[in-house]
């Protein structure tokens, strides 16, 4: 990572600002960041260990450039917190003749999709389990060209939206249930507020960089800062 880059990231999470303390309730909150193409290098070559994972990749001459993702600049990383007792969220979604708006969503089971079909054609949009997870389909029916429809998320686990009638057309799904999700830039700062004293299993994810989860404990009247970096060594150690 450089040197303006790494200043920019101390900045911003010096930053982050607590939320407002509320009687018999608590608080997390923190920057969510992911890990540059950059700092992996330095990690390269600054390996010495044939046996390590990074060892063996700096043999096999893999490096990454500056025509491959900045992940310091994206802006599709979601924190997830599971809650009981949830209530159901939307999320909008809108299909073109370039692709997706969004290349990723994490959402709770029982959240809906609102997607606009803005294609010249109709659309027979589904939601399956990855490859690599499972087989389960949900189909949903046609949507027309310039129509919006809200779509039910029923399956859990990693998902793709799909559509039939255009490769395209894809959006990677995250799904747990009882998860309400914050979608931030990286460096940037997420919260959940007004929380009942427990404990909380807490989720950071972004589609190509994996998860990270833990659980955290909220105390009344105190807020509980967590900050996390989503990486690609996350992915490879996986």
């Amino acid at each position: 990572m450089n040197y303006l880059l790494l200043l920019t990231v101390l900045i911003v999470s010096a930053c982050a600002h607590a939320p407002q303390v509320m009687p018999g309730k608590g608080a997390v909150y923190g920057v969510l960041s992911a890990d540059s193409h950059s700092e992996f290098n330095r990690k390269l070559e600054n390996d010495t260990g044939s046996n390590s994972m990074y060892g063996e990749m700096k043999a096999t001459g893999v490096k990454y450039n500056n025509d491959m993702v900045n992940y310091a600049k994206l802006d599709e990383l979601y924190v997830g917190l599971i809650q009981a007792n949830l209530t159901p969220q939307q999320h909008q979604l809108t299909a073109t003749a370039g692709g997706m708006s969004l290349k990723s969503i994490a959402l709770a089971v029982g959240d809906t999709l609102q997607l606009r079909n803005n294609t010249p054609q109709s659309q027979h949009f589904f939601v399956a389990e990855s490859p690599s997870t499972g087989d389960k389909i949900q189909t949903f029916p046609s949507l027309a060209a310039g129509a919006v429809a809200s779509y039910k998320i029923e399956l859990e686990g990693d998902l793709e939206l799909l559509s039939e009638d255009n490769d395209a057309l894809k959006t990677v799904l995250f799904a747990q249930k009882n998860m309400l999700t914050k979608r931030v830039a990286s460096g940037d700062n997420y919260q959940f507020e007004y929380l009942e004293p427990g404990s909380y299993p807490l989720i950071f994810w972004y589609w190509r960089l994996g998860k990270i989860q833990q659980t955290v404990q909220i105390q009344a009247e105190q807020n509980t800062r967590v900050d996390k970096t989503l990486t690609v060594d996350n992915v490879i150690h996986q």
